[in-house]
């Protein structure tokens, strides 16, 4: 038994590997203030569309249901900012991929594609396989490369502070911001310590503002709805991070001109499974709001 045991442990080891230093000096971030002194106010006379896309785990299956929608009808957004699964949401829109491409990478996604396991006190998953996909489908483009406008929220914790990078390679930017406390080593530039852009900024609406967005499309997954009930630690744990980053993020999400929150919440947060559900309820909540977000940006301009 004990042989046994030892054995079990020794391929664990061997299959997850140790943890390594996320070190990416070449990333930028910028404060809110940083950046709306970066990029000159919008035209009052020209509405621009920003979109942000807000975090949830395998809830960011949501946002792919969203772009179909809006590529359908014709509407394109000129700036997008994202926030943990929204970051890669908001890369690939701002990488201005075919949408059969975007949705063929996403239907082949499978959890282990974006996930490596270490053994470490800093975190239980390293992080890089999910910036080494993001990057194998951008081409190693550089967030200021790619066609649209884009900035990646994370949270700096040495300091404090939210910041968006707008800057460095997109795949390491979109793992600094998916980087959950405690679960992902974190990421390192210089002398801060980056991690899931959540903690402080769900759905980054005030960067896409910032970015010189006019008009501004809150894409929430994780605050609205209704939560499934149970009485085991770890769901006690996650729901009061949860209730306790929504009501921190309220005030922000009330700063969209729309707020849509799609019906989706998973039966089990770690599974794929349930992508072809939630991109519907994406679809479905964007094709509700088509008719108004058509009125209102026309009568803007």
């Amino acid at each position: 038994m004990r042989l046994k045991i030892l054995l079990v442990l020794s391929l664990s080891i061997i299959w997850t590997g140790c943890a390594q230093e996320n070190r990416y000096d070449f990333l930028q971030g910028k404060t809110l203030e940083e950046v709306r002194e970066f990029y000159p106010p919008p035209d009052s006379q020209t509405a621009k569309l920003g979109i942000a896309f807000g975090g949830g785990g395998v809830r960011g299956f949501v946002h792919l249901g969203v772009i179909q929608a809006l590529v359908e009808a014709g509407i394109d957004a000129e700036i997008v900012t994202g926030t943990s699964a929204g970051a890669i949401a908001a890369v690939l829109y701002a990488a201005e991929l075919p949408l059969r491409h975007i949705q063929e990478k996403m239907f082949q996604l499978e959890r282990w594609d974006v996930v490596d396991p270490v053994i470490s006190l800093k975190g239980l998953i390293q992080g890089r396989k999910l910036a080494s996909w993001i990057n194998h489908i951008l081409g190693n483009k550089l967030l200021n490369e790619l066609p649209k406008k884009v900035g990646v929220a994370v949270t700096e914790l040495v300091n404090s502070q939210l910041l968006l990078v707008v800057d460095g390679k997109a795949g390491e930017a979109v793992q600094a911001s998916s980087s959950i406390p405690g679960t992902f080593v974190p990421v390192k530039v210089d002398q801060e310590i980056w991690v899931d852009g959540g903690v402080l900024s769900v759905v980054p609406v005030r960067f896409a503002r910032a970015l010189g967005a006019s008009h501004v499309l809150a894409i929430d997954t994780f605050c609205g709805g209704d939560y499934p009930v149970s009485e085991n630690a770890f769901w006690t744990t996650t729901q009061a991070f949860r209730l306790q980053m929504c009501s921190g993020n309220k005030s922000e999400l009330e700063e969209a001109d729309w707020l849509l929150r799609p019906d989706f919440e998973p039966k089990d947060f770690l599974s794929f499974e349930e992508r072809e559900v939630a991109i519907q309820a994406g679809y479905e909540a964007m094709i509700a709001l088509l008719p108004t977000l058509k009125v209102e940006l026309a009568d803007s301009n």
